[in-house]
């Protein structure tokens, strides 16, 4: 997903067939109640035009004549009334019916949207910026609103007024009708001006808001080190400049919109009005005039020039709304985990390989459970980094024994996190380059996959609640499974000296828990799962010696249960697996046991030497 392609300057490059369903799908989903809205929309329009044609009528046929009948003028005051009381009934039913409409359409879209980024690969989610996939999550979607309320509300609402009030002009008076009808062109001639020296501006508006939250996004998460270095001046002049670039682009939109928009229609309204008195004052001569007819024409020409100038305002919100909705459909374009890349059908759903249902999902995790061995294959794995120069991964052929205990060591950048991303299946490989038991790691899908392989990061994910939930994450376990698990992550003395035992609330990211009780916790959230593969990468790089002892027993119990594969930073953590990987510039240059490797001599042994351990 790059961001280039909301640089689109033209409204006609951001309005794609694919966008357009993309914004309609929400609404489609709800044609009965935009019928509706439009059924009260019509109705109440109907009814505010009427307020001027009464008012003619009271002019000529009762006012100017002396007609002052109190029956007649009883009966014109109580209509213009219930018109006018209508009309305002009715504005304000269909802005309510068109506003949940359009909180309706961007809550599911939201919420589609995150959907789709929860099953994002990690070679997609690499590209982006957590601070900009924030601002498309959040900022898009609710730019989305302004689109749907402007397009439903006041576009539709505005277009349906003026055929109404130029049908009125026309059954009254023609040639005025045709005067007044003028001013529709001329509107839509500065309507393109607009977009044409707007769009790029609006675009640009867009693009720079998503870096300013990239950035503040940026310095929050990595605050005490910028505080630490003294780059906080530098980090605040990078967002002065990118904050000073957003005002010119935004102060460009305010240039061309505060010209071409309200005061160059006021001004073609005025001089519009100023024709239709004059052509009034020429019938006076002529003796054909009526007064309550220029009355209705100047009401209505108010009416009319009111719609394009909300109509034109509106293009602003309109046209950022566009290229909001085009960074979301690059969200949306991105295939899934483990999914080609397809195209959006006319519901404005992607075209995907067939889902599973979530009825078949119990019957996957029992194949697994029965079926799955933690055994791996792996045929000449290669694998290049998006923009590299060179393979992460370079032809590895090795076989992982089912229940093995293998240890991935290797200096920094050597592809040992790579591997394990690999073999996880959060980075997509070759289908014949990679086997789990037998079958191609690529034709399982994300459910059999987590079933089957659960891993332990170096960075362990904690979230603000309780311990038990952080453990469980949703998943139903007995309370004797979960008491075995507390005991082979070694929790429970843990969890003993807690307040609140499991339900002891934790704080953002964990930061009451020491490092090595958060990797812990990792590991026991790992084996709630009753996983066939361990994965580990680096669980050990970051803990305290007390910590890392307990996590080798730890990994010593699992001995034999599960295929373990552990990245290791300190070679003491994988001393004792039953062979050693090393892996340097991508490629296998040693494997067997500890002893075996430190009878030859090699790179494992120079890292061996250098361990500070050791």
């Amino acid at each position: 997903m790059s961001h280039t392609q909301s640089e689109a300057p033209v409204t006609s490059r951001l309005l794609s067939r694919r966008r357009l369903i993309l914004l309609w799908q929400p609404l489609r989903q709800r044609l009965g109640d935009v019928l509706r809205a439009l059924s009260i929309l019509i109705v109440a329009t109907a009814l505010d035009v009427l307020g001027p044609w009464l008012t003619q009528r009271y002019l000529d046929e009762h006012l100017i004549p002396g007609n002052l009948a109190p029956e007649a003028l009883a009966g014109l005051m109580g209509l213009y009334l219930i018109t006018q009381g209508g009309a305002a009934a009715g504005r304000y039913l269909q802005q309510l019916r068109f506003a949940r409409l359009a909180l309706a359409s961007v809550r599911d879209l939201r919420e589609r949207v995150f959907t789709h980024l929860l099953h994002q690969p990690l070679t997609t989610l690499d590209t982006l910026a957590a601070g900009e996939l924030v601002a498309r999550v959040t900022n898009d979607t609710e730019s989305l609103k302004e689109l749907y309320v402007g397009v439903l509300a006041t576009l539709v609402g505005n277009v349906v007024l003026l055929i109404g009030i130029l049908s009125a002009m026309a059954l009254m008076d023609g040639t005025l009708a045709l005067i007044a009808m003028a001013l529709i062109p001329l509107s839509v001639g500065l309507i393109w001006l607009y977009q044409r020296f707007s769009g790029r501006a609006a675009s640009e508006v867009r693009r720079l808001r998503a870096f300013q939250n990239a950035r503040i996004a940026e310095a929050i998460g990595g605050m005490s080190v910028l505080q630490a270095s003294h780059q906080t001046t530098r980090f605040g002049e990078r967002y002065h400049r990118l904050n000073l670039a957003q005002y010119s682009a935004r102060m460009r939109t305010v240039r061309v919109s505060g010209l071409l928009l309200r005061s160059a229609i006021d001004l073609m309204a005025m001089l519009i009005t100023l024709t239709l008195v004059a052509v009034f004052g020429l019938r006076e001569l002529g003796g054909g005039a009526e007064l309550g007819v220029l009355y209705a024409f100047i009401a209505w020409l108010g009416r009319i020039s009111e719609p394009l100038i909300e109509i034109t305002q509106r293009l602003q919100v309109f046209q950022s709304a566009l290229v909001a909705a085009g960074r979301l459909e690059e969200v949306l374009e991105t295939p899934r985990e483990g999914e080609a890349a397809g195209t959006m059908t006319e519901s404005g759903a992607k075209a995907a390989p067939s889902s599973t249902p979530a009825s078949a999902r119990a019957s996957e995790t029992d194949a697994i459970t029965t079926l799955a061995s933690g055994h791996y294959q792996l045929e000449h794995l290669t694998h290049w980094h998006q923009g590299a120069e060179a393979p992460a991964l370079d032809g590895i052929t090795l076989t992982i024994e089912s229940g093995e205990f293998l240890g991935v060591v290797g200096p920094t950048g050597s592809g040992k996190s790579t591997l394990l991303d690999l073999l996880s299946g959060q980075r997509p490989a070759h289908r014949e380059q990679l086997r789990l038991d037998g079958r191609p790691l690529g034709e399982w899908s994300a459910h059999q996959r987590a079933a089957a392989i659960a891993i332990v990061p170096q960075e362990p994910f904690i979230r603000a609640t309780t311990l038990r939930d952080n453990l469980l994450l949703g998943r139903e376990i007995s309370d004797s499974r979960l008491d075995m698990v507390l005991d082979k992550a070694h929790l429970t003395p843990l969890i003993r000296g807690l307040p609140e035992g499991l339900d002891t609330l934790l704080g953002e990211r964990g930061l009451n828990l020491s490092t090595g009780e958060r990797q812990l916790l990792a590991l026991g959230r790992a084996l709630v799962a009753t996983p066939h593969v361990l994965l580990l990468d680096e669980a050990t790089a970051s803990i305290d010696s007390h910590t890392e002892a307990l996590l080798q027993q730890a990994l010593q119990e699992l001995r034999g249960e599960v295929t373990l594969i552990v990245v290791a930073h300190r070679l003491a953590t994988v001393r004792d697996a039953d062979r050693l990987l090393v892996l340097e510039q991508g490629r296998v240059t040693q494997l067997g046991s500890h002893e075996e490797l430190m009878t030859t001599p090699g790179l494992y042994q120079r890292l061996w030497q250098e361990d500070i351990p050791h």
